[in-house]
């Protein structure tokens, strides 16, 4: 059974520090381990097993996630801890939006660009979503 999402009073700069290690440790094993999964697959034609194991990964990391209550950054940007399950939706929303309208956009770009002009595109995308970081207030 799921238990309901709990905002902990927990100091931020401890919550920021584990969110760091764990997104740290997540980009090592991907950069190490997606390369070589690459190559296995590649090497034995199969690709089934390949993906059947980063789901498990996958959900094997996303379980350890969902565990971490103390550990979520964007809980110390909410406004309140009461209204956390709506803010969260609100949240959800506004990820899944974005992944719906890019495939339209980027095909667009591309016919208009080429693929260089779309990496360059998503390039300062990124950047803007990376500065944008500075902006948000009360979180350090």
């Amino acid at each position: 059974m799921l238990l309901p999402l709990q905002v902990e009073q927990v100091d931020p700069a401890n919550k920021v520090a584990a969110f760091g290690l764990v997104a740290g440790v997540a980009a090592i094993f991907a950069t190490v381990f997606n390369p070589l999964a690459g190559v296995l697959s590649d090497r034995s034609g199969r690709r089934n097993p390949w993906i059947l194991g980063g789901g498990l990964a996958a959900l094997g990391a996303l379980a350890l996630l969902g565990r971490a209550r103390s550990v979520l950054l964007v809980t110390l940007v909410l406004p309140s801890a009461g209204d956390a399950a709506r803010d969260m939706g609100v949240l959800n929303v506004a990820n899944a939006g974005p992944q719906i309208i890019a495939p339209f956009l980027a095909s667009a770009i591309v016919g208009s660009l080429g693929y260089d002009g779309l990496y360059v595109i998503a390039a300062l995308i990124t950047l803007a979503g990376a500065v944008s970081v500075f902006f948000v207030r009360d979180v350090r």
